[in-house]
């Protein structure tokens, strides 16, 4: 019974702390109806001040260039009189995230993170998170754009194409015969054993080369969970969209923008396909 009342308790709690309504109203932020602090600016700069206005940090959203649309930014906190910045990234997406309303977005996860409260900025927790370890989100999110970036500018050198059968061509193809420009298979199974679609890269050898999951996919041996990406056989994982614009009335492979993208995914990162057995090679 005493556990019963301490889980009611608890949910309770976490109602309540739900309940609280943010609301900014001509850059004014309140909680509850109570004035918290202002913010100024507009996407994607935005000043942030205390209530007496005495105390103010910036927070600017950023994105990679060539970054997926449904991909959101980070933001980028700064202290205006020191000039010191740390990262962070938007942890309850669902919920706090709107496009529409980026300001209430970014204190909606200051919030989240006591850093804006019922008192309105609460500078230590600000400060010990600016001066503290660096995040390092630009760092990755620059650095895995300039991957896939360089991968595609290798996947055009192959001027790949998708027949309907699911053939996959390319003028670097190395075969016997010279007029023979296949490297590959690719095969769509809808729905995959998770419900969701599933695409399948073999080399011409019949050897499974990459398997792509368009959500909540399970591959043996690799513990998360794949949504939309693609992995080896030797276990590497690269991003590739979903895209469904291909086949706006019917279905074919050749007109398939995520069978392409799964395809050049594999092949921008060195995954070359073929047969292993062509002494062209």
């Amino acid at each position: 019974m005493k556990k019963y009342y301490l889980t009611l308790i608890v949910m309770l709690i976490s109602l309540c702390s739900f309940a609280q309504k943010l609301k900014i109203d001509k850059g004014e932020i309140k909680l509850d109806d109570k004035t918290i602090g202002f913010v100024e600016g507009k996407k994607p700069l935005f000043t942030i001040f205390s209530v007496d206005k005495n105390y103010s940090i910036t927070a600017e959203l950023k994105k990679a260039p060539n970054e997926e649309s449904l991909v959101l930014p980070w933001i980028e906190l700064k202290d205006e009189t020191t000039g010191k910045s740390n990262e962070l990234e938007f942890k309850n997406k669902s919920r706090k995230f709107s496009a529409f309303n980026y300001d209430r977005s970014i204190v909606y996860e200051l919030l989240d993170r006591d850093m804006i409260g019922v008192e309105g900025l609460n500078k230590e927790v600000i400060e010990s998170f600016i001066n503290g370890t660096s995040a390092g989100i630009a760092t990755k999110r620059l650095g895995v754009q300039g991957e896939i970036d360089n991968a595609n500018k290798i996947a055009d050198t192959y001027q790949l194409a998708i027949d309907d059968y699911g053939t996959i061509f390319s003028i670097k193809a190395q075969n016997e015969n010279i007029d023979d420009k296949r490297i590959g298979f690719i095969k769509v199974t809808s729905p995959s054993p998770n419900g969701d679609l599933k695409y399948e890269v073999i080399d011409l050898d019949n050897n499974l080369i990459g398997t792509w999951f368009a959500r909540g996919g399970t591959f043996s041996g690799y513990e998360k969970l794949l949504n939309q990406e693609v992995i080896t056989f030797d276990g590497k994982v690269f991003k590739a969209a979903f895209e469904n614009r291909g086949n706006p009335v019917g279905y074919k492979m050749s007109q398939d923008i995520t069978a392409m993208n799964v395809v050049r995914a594999l092949v921008g990162n060195g995954y070359t396909l073929g047969s292993r057995y062509n002494t062209t090679k």
